[in-house]
């Protein structure tokens, strides 16, 4: 116990926490209650003299005064009217705190609060086309990537997802793994061969022939056409005749 005694709360330890005291107490003031406001400037000064105090550096009642009433440096008219009056009033700090709580409260009730301005990266809990995009580091199966891409919002958010280096080392075998397939699909694409005219049935071959055969007497080619001549006698005088016979190959009969 001892050991961690002096490990936790030791010289060096409390040193450290006196030094962080002293830079919160030298850096923090009351501007406007949009960006930082009086009950938040308060507690940091409780705090800062809280510690010092601790570790035999307490700040005396007229130093915590005079530092509350340096740090106040709202620009609003009536705050610093009623922060001339706490001077002349309050003889204790906690005193000082009280009267300008209660002074901001009345004159600060309806003030706006600022809104933090909202990005993708800061998206907490959200949904989008159905999708939800809380976690943009997670992996987004390709129906949840067809209905980002439905809007600009959804492609917005699919750039980044798909942008996010970290995602990708996160979710690297998937990644590789469809990339993989990717290429074995292309490579196993080819071009159908011709189906093989030996398993062409009978009926087939003779509409092959038959369709050939046409074609030729259609096209009246001259009698010296390769393929064999049928010779025929008419008034005993020979002539030759175009008529030749082709098989379902295109070969002469």
């Amino acid at each position: 116990m001892k050991a961690l005694q002096v490990h936790y709360d030791g010289p060096d330890e409390s040193k450290r926490r006196r030094e962080e005291a002293r830079a919160k107490l030298k850096t923090v003031y009351y501007k406007h209650e949009a960006t930082f406001t009086f009950e938040k400037f308060v507690t940091s000064l409780y705090d800062g003299f809280q510690v010092l105090e601790k570790y035999g550096e307490p700040f005396y009642e007229e130093e915590k005064l005079r530092l509350h009433f340096d740090k106040c440096q709202n620009a609003h008219p009536k705050f610093k009217q009623e922060l001339v009056i706490c001077r002349s009033q309050c003889l204790t700090f906690e005193s000082a705190v009280i009267y300008l709580k209660t002074m901001v409260a009345r004159l600060f009730l309806d003030f706006p609060k600022s809104k933090s301005r909202r990005n993708i990266s800061s998206v907490s809990s959200k949904e989008l086309n159905g999708v939800d995009i809380s976690d943009l580091s997670r992996w987004y199966e390709s129906s949840e990537i067809k209905k980002l891409n439905e809007s600009q919002a959804g492609r917005r958010i699919l750039a980044k997802i798909m942008g996010d280096k970290k995602r990708h080392q996160r979710h690297k075998e998937r990644i590789d793994k469809i990339k993989s397939n990717k290429r074995r699909r292309v490579k196993s694409v080819a071009i159908k061969p011709a189906e093989d005219s030996s398993t062409l049935s009978d009926r087939d071959r003779r509409m092959v022939a038959t369709m050939i055969n046409g074609v030729n007497n259609a096209s009246k080619h001259d009698s010296s056409m390769n393929g064999r001549l049928i010779r025929t006698r008419k008034n005993d005088s020979a002539r030759s005749e175009s008529a030749v016979t082709f098989d379902y190959l295109g070969n002469p009969l």
